[in-house]
């Protein structure tokens, strides 16, 4: 059974190291993810919110546009009151039906004067029927001065009647437009509360993707910290390493030339020559020849 071999201190923590790295960088890919994500919904939310901001900008014309039209309704129903409070007035200066009294009296005098023309009176008779026909011209021409003023009068108030008409069609005008920019408000309403709807949604997925963001750049930061931390540890362990090794390298390369001295060193091979035939003769593996 080959026996699995142990790893040293160095290879673990570049694996660690390693796996560091690793981790790191998934941590970093999904915090850049999360911001194009967050950015998106921003940038969305953005368009959205200046689509809301069109449609209030809309709503506020209509609902100003109505306002203006009520208080021109407005204005012309003040006015139409006015005039209806005037012809009220102008009625209470008519006097009553006078068309049959003035008829009448101009029969009344047109006979009298035929009399008085065709008819055989006695002077008596004829001062009475003049007297009579004075007083009945000068009724007469008193009821044409009030037949005029009557006539005069209710000129005035077909005049102002057909004011108030003409008022009261520009206030229906104006109220009509004043409903229309009103529907035309609130047509928006709907659309503007949907918008509401989305941009607050989108504002709180914002919010949940900025803070999955931070959390995993907070991860991938306190990563990398362990990353600096690792890597000079594996530096120091690498530079050790190369130390060692160096210092190996010097220790031979001393040895070798400590060697190389020793063996030509011609004394000293002598001596060990001389040496090493000694113990060979003690030991008696060597014969001198007889």
């Amino acid at each position: 059974m080959v026996r699995k071999k142990s790893l040293s201190e160095l290879e673990k923590a570049e694996i660690r190291l390693e796996s560091l790295l690793e981790k790191r960088d998934a941590l970093n890919r999904e915090a850049h993810l999360l911001r194009q994500e967050r950015d998106l919904v921003h940038e969305k939310k953005r368009e959205l919110g200046a689509r809301f901001r069109e449609l209030k900008d809309a709503r506020a014309g209509f609902v100003g546009i109505a306002r203006e039209h009520r208080a021109k309704r407005d204005a012309f129903q003040g006015q139409a009151k006015v005039l209806i409070e005037a012809k009220r007035k102008l009625r209470g200066k008519v006097p009553g039906p006078i068309g049959d009294e003035l008829r009448n009296l101009k029969r009344q005098i047109a006979q009298m004067e035929m009399r008085q023309q065709t008819a055989s009176l006695s002077l008596s008779e004829e001062n009475a029927l003049l007297d009579d026909l004075k007083k009945r011209t000068k009724r007469l021409h008193e009821l044409e001065g009030l037949k005029a003023d009557q006539d005069e009068a209710l000129k005035e108030v077909r005049d102002v009647d057909a004011s108030i008409t003409d008022l009261f069609a520009s206030a229906d005008r104006e109220h009509e437009a004043a409903t229309e920019s009103s529907e035309s408000a609130r047509a928006l309403d709907a659309e503007i509360k949907e918008l509401v709807g989305t941009i607050t949604t989108l504002a709180s997925e914002g919010d949940a993707k900025h803070e999955a963001y931070l959390e995993a750049k907070t991860k991938a930061d306190d990563v990398h910290a362990k990353i600096v931390e690792m890597r000079s540890k594996v530096l120091a362990e690498r530079g050790a390493r190369r130390a060692e090794a160096r210092e190996g390298r010097e220790m031979i390369r001393a040895q070798n030339q400590a060697v190389k001295r020793v063996l030509y060193d011609k004394e000293k091979i002598a001596k060990y020559e001389e040496e090493a035939l000694s113990a060979l003769l003690k030991k008696g593996r060597v014969e001198i020849g007889r």
